[in-house]
């Protein structure tokens, strides 16, 4: 990422994501009864990182699913928006949780539905395995693809750029080990 990118993307406030695709590679495989996704686990690492900086994160996703959901409580993310294809109507609640403006959101997605939210917000992000459309779109294109860790990139980058990175990732080692 060149240092204006970092510039923009320091003032970022919270982090949302589209979950298919970011979160996982887009594959759902369907029982009668049941979904099941996988989901990387260094994702974990950065939802930790983003809570000792104070930094929140939220989740739209425009499917409703049982494995987003067991997924995202283990985590502990407070605000999940599932079933929302018109993702902007929850961006707009997040934005009244958190009191802040779109400019403060970093947004990370993938499809089409994606579009409207990564217009609007103050930095977007996509994956290399996106639309062409959505990618042309973003302002960053992350190395890594879908479910393969895409979050732990961008907390790292945005750690960064805000001169926080080895104080949060000492906090992080410390609380692990000395806990």
């Amino acid at each position: 990422m060149n240092e204006d990118l970092l510039r923009k993307i320091s003032k970022t406030k919270i982090i949302v994501s589209d979950v298919d695709g970011i979160l996982t590679d887009g594959t759902i495989i369907v029982s009668k009864s049941t979904e099941y996704k996988t989901f990387h686990v260094e994702d974990a690492l950065a939802t930790s990182l983003l809570k000792l900086a104070n930094i929140p994160i939220s989740f739209i996703s425009a499917r409703k699913s049982e494995a987003t959901t067991a997924r995202l409580n283990e985590l502990k993310i407070e605000h999940v928006f599932q079933g929302y294809i018109n993702k902007l109507s929850a961006l707009d609640k997040i934005i009244d949780i958190y009191n802040i403006d779109y400019q403060d959101v970093l947004y990370i997605g993938d499809g089409f539905v994606d579009m409207p939210v990564m217009e609007k917000v103050g930095f977007s992000v996509s994956v290399p395995n996106a639309h062409q459309e959505v990618k042309e779109l973003a302002d960053f294109v992350t190395q890594k693809s879908g479910g393969q860790g895409v979050l732990v990139e961008i907390v790292q980058y945005l750690l960064k750029s805000k001169g926080i990175y080895n104080d949060i990732f000492n906090k992080m080692k410390k609380h692990i080990y000395e806990a």
